[in-house]
This record gives structure tokens, sequence and C-alpha cells, in this order.
């Protein structure tokens, strides 16, 4: 068994099985609704599919500050009661999805909902960081990623056939499954115990600290830098792909799905094993390579051509399998990197400003790569690789800047 575990580069996960099994429920409840999130309320509320978009857009903005906030909270309260709390308030709000049908009811919704989304991520990397094992951190978020597409692959399967034999009462039990799903997720959370940080044992109280202490560590910055650059990369498979396949080369609209299960086959196959084959590596340099790599994957996507439906995929798929590789080394790498800057007491703060870069991004991604799909097909990529290339510089610099015992870390410890 434990040259299985070995093997597989899985991290220690003695009694941390709640934890594990927590995340996997809240995974496969958010694949439940994910695929359908958009059409949900078109086609189970008679909402336009634009004022759709607005909604989304306007709940998006709304919670920017969602992320600074949440630092503050894990580091008063702690990480696994953000994260419990996060769940309970997606419990609500989706359970108020069903009785919604006017869009200032589904933006005020939307909004918390994703208030609780922005909770839960920094809260559950700060868990992590608390529990795992020395030099296992970026084993632990690894294998959560991992874990996640597989929840999110068999959540959306689910939701599928609830839909289609369901009509609107498909999408209803979806809606419904999902707020069950974050409930059940919530006792896992709060069932489990051993995430409790440990008292001081002469008894002081907890060092103190604000985002200006955060915001003064110059390494940090450009380190935020790099996340926004590398989310917008993330986000391209969701936000532009498809409308790159489909309408700006005019291929077939079963296309974008096999790349989206080439890349999620990879993730979960391969995300484990890649993180153990970079823990001994220094973050920095997994990162500039992740970068290297995304521009490479770039390239291949500008290269399709529009008329032969059978060399584009195949571009196409050689394209995807690159992108994931840069994905596999740069996902568990960036919150490792800084949780290895952030004081302990600021830690909280210091990944709420991480999700903060996130938000950002997915403001971002829709109105830009759409705009820049526009003017013409291939300058999305050149815009991500130019991002990229910046990012190798920022990189290299922060080498030189990092404090020393985390340029020294090798990822985990």
């Amino acid at each position: 068994m434990m040259a299985l575990i070995d093997a597989l580069a899985l991290p220690n996960t003695r009694g941390r099985v709640p934890l594990i099994v927590a995340q996997a429920v809240d995974a496969l409840g958010t694949g439940l609704f994910l695929p359908f999130a958009v059409v949900y309320f078109h086609a189970a509320k008679g909402i336009p599919l634009t004022t759709v978009g607005a909604i989304l857009s306007v709940a998006a903005l709304l919670s920017l500050p969602a992320g600074p906030l949440t630092g503050q909270l894990v580091d008063r309260f702690g990480p696994r009661r953000v994260v419990i709390a996060s769940l309970l308030i997606r419990v609500l709000t989706f359970g108020g999805y069903v009785f919604a049908d006017v869009p200032w009811q589904l933006v005020v919704l939307v909004t918390i909902t994703l208030w609780g989304e922005s909770m839960f991520w920094p809260g559950a990397a700060a868990l992590v960081a608390q529990v795992a094992d020395d030099g296992q951190r970026v084993r632990w978020y690894a294998m959560e990623r991992a874990l996640r597409n597989v929840g999110i692959g068999v959540g959306g399967l689910v939701g599928s056939v609830l839909v289609t034999w369901g009509g609107t009462g498909g999408y209803t039990a979806v809606v419904l499954l999902n707020a069950i799903s974050f409930l059940a997720a919530a006792g896992l959370f709060a069932s489990w115990r051993s995430g409790e940080p440990p008292r001081r044992a002469d008894g002081r109280p907890r060092e103190r600290g604000g985002y200006r202490e955060v915001l003064s560590d110059r390494a940090f910055l450009g380190v935020l830098t790099t996340v926004c650059v590398f989310a917008l990369c993330d986000l391209a498979l969701t936000v532009l792909m498809s409308a790159y396949v489909i309408e700006a080369r005019g291929l077939p609209a079963w296309q974008p799905g096999v790349l989206f299960a080439i890349n999620t086959a990879l993730v979960v196959l391969a995300q484990t094993a890649v993180a153990g084959m970079i823990e001994r590596h220094r973050r920095t340099r997994v990162l500039q390579l992740a970068a290297g790599i995304w521009v490479v994957s770039f390239a291949l996507f500008a290269m399709v051509p529009s008329g032969d439906a059978g060399m584009a995929l195949g571009l196409l798929a050689l394209g995807m399998v690159v992108f994931t590789v840069a994905e596999l080394l740069q996902a568990p790498t960036s919150s490792a990197l800084t949780v290895a800057i952030a004081a302990e007491h600021l830690r909280g703060r210091y990944l709420g400003l991480e999700e903060l870069m996130w938000s950002v991004a997915r403001v971002m991604a829709p109105a830009g790569f759409t705009w820049l799909l526009a003017k013409g097909p291939v300058l999305p990529w050149l815009a991500l690789s130019a991002c990229c290339l910046g990012a190798v510089l920022v990189l290299r610099r922060l080498e030189r800047v990092l404090p020393g015992h985390a340029r020294r870390e090798t990822a985990g410890v």
C-alpha cells in the first residue's frame, strides 16, 4: 500500500479522511450545477440569455471584496470555521434559487453565492496548509485538484441525466441536490476537529497583523501578478476555447467537449504524479516552466486552421495536452508558494488576496477574450503568450527578493 501511495505521490491522509471526503462531496455537488449555471436561469426561470449574462457579470463585480474579507476571517477564526460558513451560505442561496424568478432576486442570490465560493477557496487552502505534513503541501493541493475534477466530472454526468430526463423539474433537482451536497460537506467539516490550530503553550495571544503588512511584502506583490496571469490562462479553457473553436474557426460543436475531456482525464490521472516529480524543485522555477509551456500551447491553438476539421482537431488535441501539462505544474505550486511566503498569523490574508486576483481575472476574462477574438482569432493567444512571458520575468526577479526561507523551501515544506 505504501509503495502505491509513493508511486502516485499521494500525501499522508491518516486522520484526515473526513477532510478529503468533504472536498469530494463539495466537488460532486458543484459538478451537478456548474455545466448548467447559465442554462438553468434561462430554461427554468425564463430569463433571456443576455440578462443572465448581465446578472452573472454584476454578481462577479459585487463579489470582488470577498477574498480580502475572507482573509481576515481565516486569520481570526481559523480556516475550518470559514469553510463551514461558506458551505452553509451556498446551502441557503441554492435553496433560494428554486423560489427566485425575477432578475433582481437572482442578482442578490448569485452575488451571495459567489461570496460563499470566494470564502471557500482561501479557507480550504489555509486548512490544507495547516494540516499537511512537512514537505507534502504540493501533494495535498494536487490531490485536492484531482478529486475536484473527478467530482465535477461525475456530477456533470449525473446532472446531464437529470436535465435530459426531467426537463424543468430536472433543473430544480440539480439545484436542490447541489444544496444538499454543500450541507453534507459542511457536516463533515464540522465533525472533523483535527484542523483546529493549536493554542500557544505560553498562553500569550496570537500575533496580529493586517493588510498593510501583507501589501508591504514586495515579493508577494510579484506573486500576485503571476497569479492573475495564470488565472487568465486557466480561464481560457472555459471562457475562450468553445467560442474560438466554434465561432472563430467554424469547427464542429462537439470538438470543445473532446478537448475538455482530454483536460479532465489528464488532470485526474497525472496531477498527483506530477506533484511528486516537482516537489523537490524550486517553486519559482516550476512556475517559469509552466508559463513557458503555456506559450507553446497557445502557439498550437493559434495555428488551428478553419477548413480542415481533422487537422484542426489534431492540433487542438496536441495543444490541449501541452496546455494541461502547464496546468499540472502551476496549479498545486502557486498556492504552495503563497503559503511559503506568508507569515502563519497572516496566511489567510495572503490567500485572500490570491483569491481576489482570481476574482479580478474572472471579471476580465469574458469581456477581454471576446473583444480580442472579435478583432482577430489569433489575438487572444498572442495576448496570453505576452502575459506568460511577463510572468517569467517577474518570477526570475522574485528569486532574488524572496525571503530566505521561502527561496530555500521545496514544495510542501
